[in-house]
């Protein structure tokens, strides 16, 4: 059996001391918010547009960093209001940083994400934007029972992901958005 995620009592000790990422000047720097509603995660759909690289893909409400933003937290919460309808500091408490995962866009570590984690103290109504497809309400140990591996459209070969069936439908958690839930399962 896979490990658990962890609680968020010690989610919440583990992130308190983390120190909040910083832009540091790569070419795409972003963040993006981890939901957590009791043992619940909020997972999103994006939209399938011409030119996206993560188009259609399972992900976590988040996106750029704009000038306005004054810190990388701002970021996720600025995204996670435009995605989906709430600002997660109105609806919990901001549990910390969890750190910065470094990407390739174009060329390798020319994206940093920063990844926040929230405990939301209720169930906010979501309002998707035009940017995302759906959203999704997932229970971690659904999530956990899921792991495994899936072929997605642009490698063909299996890749390690999570793979639950939620509200009738298989989801396919893989590449960014699995290797952030790993970190955060890793606290456990």
């Amino acid at each position: 059996m896979h490990r658990p995620f962890p609680s968020l009592s010690a989610l919440a000790a583990a992130l308190a001391s983390r120190p909040h990422p910083q832009p540091a000047g790569v070419s795409l720097e972003a963040a993006v918010m981890v939901n957590l509603l009791g043992n619940e995660l909020l997972l999103v759909r994006r939209q399938v547009l011409a030119g996206d690289k993560w188009s259609g893909h399972m992900g976590l409400p988040g996106g750029r960093h704009e000038p306005e933003d004054a810190t990388l937290l701002d970021t996720a919460r600025r995204e996670t209001r435009e995605e989906v309808g709430f600002d997660p500091g109105d609806h919990g408490t901001v549990l910390g940083p969890l750190g910065t995962y470094v990407a390739a866009h174009r060329a390798s570590g020319d994206t940093h994400i920063a990844v926040y984690v929230t405990e939301l103290h209720s169930r906010p109504e979501l309002v998707l934007s035009e940017e995302v497809a759906a959203a999704y309400w997932v229970d971690l140990d659904t999530l956990v029972a899921a792991h495994g591996t899936a072929a997605v459209r642009e490698l063909g070969d299996p890749v390690p992901a999570y793979v639950p069936d939620v509200e009738g439908e298989q989801l396919v958690v893989w590449g960014i958005t699995y290797g952030i839930l790993e970190r955060l399962r890793a606290l456990a």
